[in-house]
């Protein structure tokens, strides 16, 4: 009941859409009744009839702006039910006081007759006003889910520019620092004299060392986000109420024919509402029988539902629309072509000229109402399609977002291995032959200047070559051998397909390389299992359990998370007192 008051105190039962749409159902109902009880002038009883429903509904239209400062709603709904019973009895007058006149046979009582008509309206509005308030909402919430799918669309196609400008911008900035430090380098080396001190020279490339290089390795190795004003995590839409927007091309172009009907079916209850004015115009039994007879609409539409060919469920537009329609005027047509052919026990107190009029009515009405529905829930299946396509967007964007963490911090390894490996060693290199006098004339200067030049060259994301899983695992295995033993399991063989990309191998071989060293440092483990796993196409998951104690769940995160935050898609611990668990699943593409 009180969701009933709720629906009848809402602004959409007076709107302008709802009191157009139940006019029309108001003037086909009340036109069937007016042509089932006249005997005579039919013509001139349907124009006043449809005039006085005219009046009737400007009332009602008339009535919104004293509705609107209305608050309450009880009050609201209270005021909705006397506006339409005050509106009908005064619209039953006006046309006694009209039609009585001119000859108006009413075979109805006047009390029936207005109680149909006010049921008529109150259903009408209930009704009508519920299926534009939801089509409203759907509509509102298509031109919102619209933008944000074109913004994903956008955010997912620019992915891989932001990537590479990511990568530019990290190794700019690296140079940016290392540069200058060359430009000294080259002013001290590049004279062509050997007058220069060797022992200023030294302290120069030590310097450089100090200042440089080093806090540069430490900044490449520290496990944070780079460039996180580039890479720009999306927004999650799975929080929206969701209604729809432009659709992914099986929501805009196609209908489900099964769930197009299904909603009809709610239409054949509304004959409800007529059995006041069928038992009154052709009496109990007749009446009863009459209603019979058009309820058949509901088994016929479940019959066709449940027989329709499987492999004819989802259609294009228009020969869905085509079909549905035919579904419609088959079930609906068919009891009113009984009912308007059946013995006269029916018929005999109409005149039968009226009877293919009020079957034309009742079947117009009838498709009408049903398309309404369908309509609505054509709307909820697009919207659902849409929500679920936007859905594998953003899932589809937050794996890119991933594989980019984990190419960018390939790209910081790789330029921390060169800073690490070639540029340091040169320099420490230059420093103690500068130191010990092997450096004598200009030539050995020079060599040393394009010693370092050969390494600082080394900058680019190539790295240091092609990484191989079964190598790190043997080097694990023998590094902690006598302390804990480590096992891997790979039964699909899935690191032989990930070698193909060197920075979801590299990814991997980290986060087993830290998940193992925790394992032992802070848990005292002497047992540790890798389980390697084919996860979904483009994912590759990790189990990685141990024996130790685990962390307590007071433990603040430290390195580790950050690592795994970095280069996991997603990635939890489970600890208890005996075992702990680490379930981690990483990017990696094979069209690397």
């Amino acid at each position: 009941m009180q969701a009933v008051i709720r629906r009848l105190a809402s602004p959409e039962t007076l709107s302008a859409n709802t009191l157009a749409i139940v006019f029309l159902i108001y003037l086909a109902g009340s036109s069937s009744i007016v042509a089932l009880t006249t005997s005579r002038n039919t013509a001139l009883d349907l124009g006043v009839s449809g005039v006085l429903s005219a009046v009737m509904f400007l009332l009602l239209f008339a009535c919104r702006t004293l509705f609107g400062k209305i608050s309450g709603t009880n009050w609201r709904a209270a005021f909705i039910l006397v506006i339409i019973v005050l509106a009908n009895v005064l619209r039953a007058l006006a046309f006694a006081a009209i039609a009585e006149p001119i000859g108006f046979n009413d075979s109805l009582t006047r009390p029936s007759r207005v109680a149909g008509a006010m049921l008529l309206t109150l259903a009408g509005m209930l009704v009508v006003g519920e299926l534009i308030d939801r089509r409203r909402r759907f509509q509102s919430a298509l031109a919102d889910l619209s933008a944000k799918q074109q913004e994903l669309s956008i955010e997912r196609a620019t992915y891989n520019e932001r990537l590479q400008r990511a990568n530019f911008e990290l190794e700019a900035n690296i140079r940016g620092v290392l540069d200058p430090a060359l430009s000294l380098a080259a002013l001290e080396f590049d004279g062509g004299s050997t007058e220069r001190s060797s022992v200023t020279s030294a302290q120069l490339l030590q310097e450089i060392l100090r200042v440089r290089i080093r806090p540069a390795i430490v900044t490449l190795n520290t496990p944070t986000e780079p460039l996180s004003s580039v890479i720009e995590t999306p927004r999650n839409f799975d929080s929206l109420h969701l209604t729809e927007a432009t659709s992914p091309p099986a929501a805009r172009s196609t209908i489900d024919i099964f769930d197009s009907i299904r909603p009809a079916l709610s239409v054949v209850p509304l004959r409800i509402i007529g059995i006041p004015l069928f038992i009154s115009a052709l009496g109990f039994v007749r009446g009863v029988l009459a209603i019979l007879f058009f309820s058949l609409a509901w088994p016929l539409l479940s019959a066709i539902r449940r027989l329709w060919p499987e492999r004819f469920r989802i259609l294009p537009v228009r020969p869905a629309i085509a079909l549905i329609t035919a579904c419609f005027l088959v079930a609906f047509g068919l009891p009113v072509l009984v009912a308007s052919v059946s013995p006269p026990e029916l018929t005999d107190v109409v005149d039968r000229s009226v009877i293919g009029w009020v079957a034309a009515a009742n079947l117009l009405f009838s498709v009408g109402t049903a398309w309404f529905v369908a309509a609505v829930f054509i709307l909820a299946r697009a919207r659902r399609l849409t929500e679920e396509h936007l859905n594998k967007v953003n899932e589809q964007l937050e794996l890119s977002i991933a594989r980019m963490r984990q190419e960018i911090w390939f790209t910081q390894q790789n330029l921390a291995w060169v800073l690490h490996g070639p540029v340091q060693s040169a320099l420490i290199s230059a420093s103690i032959r500068l130191e010990s006098g092997a450096v004598r004339d200009a030539a050995d200067r020079a060599a040393i200047l394009s010693s370092l030049h050969r390494a600082y060259e080394l900058l680019t994301t190539a790295g240091p070559g092609v990484p191989d899983f079964n190598d790190f695992a043997t080097e694990l295995t023998g590094l902690w051998q006598g302390v804990c033993t480590i096992s891997f399991n790979d039964s699909d063989q899935v690191m032989d397909r990930v070698a193909a990309d060197p920075a979801a191998t590299y990814a991997i071989i980290e986060v087993v390389r830290e998940a193992v060293g925790n394992a032992i440092r802070h848990g005292d483990a002497t047992s540790v299992d890798i389980a390697i796993n084919d996860h979904t196409d483009g994912l590759v998951g990790l189990v990685i359990t141990d024996n130790g104690r685990g962390l307590s769940k007071e433990a603040t995160p430290g390195i580790g998370s950050d690592l795994f935050d970095s280069l996991a898609y997603s990635w939890s611990r489970e600890s208890s007192a005996t075992i702990t668990t680490i379930n981690a699943v990483l990017t990696w593409s094979p069209t690397v």
